[in-house]
């Protein structure tokens, strides 16, 4: 192989594993739009800290990031919506596009997606997060959930969060 020929197949390389690195994590901008209204599950490809902090004054969230390009997205989001309408008074659910969220989504250290946080409450500037076996931590790092995720993973640590947050 030519030096040439070796250089044109490390660029190649090199950007088909930028673009599936970029479809994972941070990939093309959702051009869906929704409404910041005072509801079980908001939806919104604009998501922003203060929302957040808004929504855990009545109880926990569910933050679930996403991107319109990933494939497990797709399929965790009707996992993440039946939870919605289970936990409906009890949790707020954002469904946020990492693209319309960058800054949001640099503070969770979200590194793929899907992700999802379950926040049980805020207290002294700090966020209560909700693990897998339904234990508390103030890490994002433990306590995140990362790729396709089960609904009964997940009902653990929101029934964890509804019972802390004494709903």
């Amino acid at each position: 192989m030519t030096a040439n020929r070796r250089t044109t197949v490390l660029i190649v390389s090199a950007v088909v594993f930028t673009m599936l690195l970029g479809g994972m994590a941070f990939a093309q901008q959702n051009t869906a739009t929704g409404t910041m209204e005072t509801t079980t599950a908001i939806t919104s490809g604009k998501v922003t800290m203060a929302d957040i902090d808004n929504a855990l004054a009545s109880g926990p969230v569910f933050v679930e990031f996403e991107s319109k390009q990933c494939t497990y997205c797709k399929d965790q989001r009707p996992i993440s919506e039946a939870l919605a309408t289970d936990y409906e008074g009890k949790v707020t659910f954002f469904f946020v596009d990492v693209a319309e969220s960058r800054d949001l989504a640099r503070s969770f250290q979200v590194s793929g997606v899907p992700q999802i946080n379950v926040i049980a409450r805020k207290a002294d500037g700090q966020y209560t997060y909700v693990d897998k076996d339904g234990s508390t931590s103030t890490s994002i790092a433990g306590s995140k959930f990362l790729g396709l995720t089960q609904k009964d993973a997940l009902k653990t640590a929101l029934d964890a969060a509804v019972r802390m947050r004494g709903q």
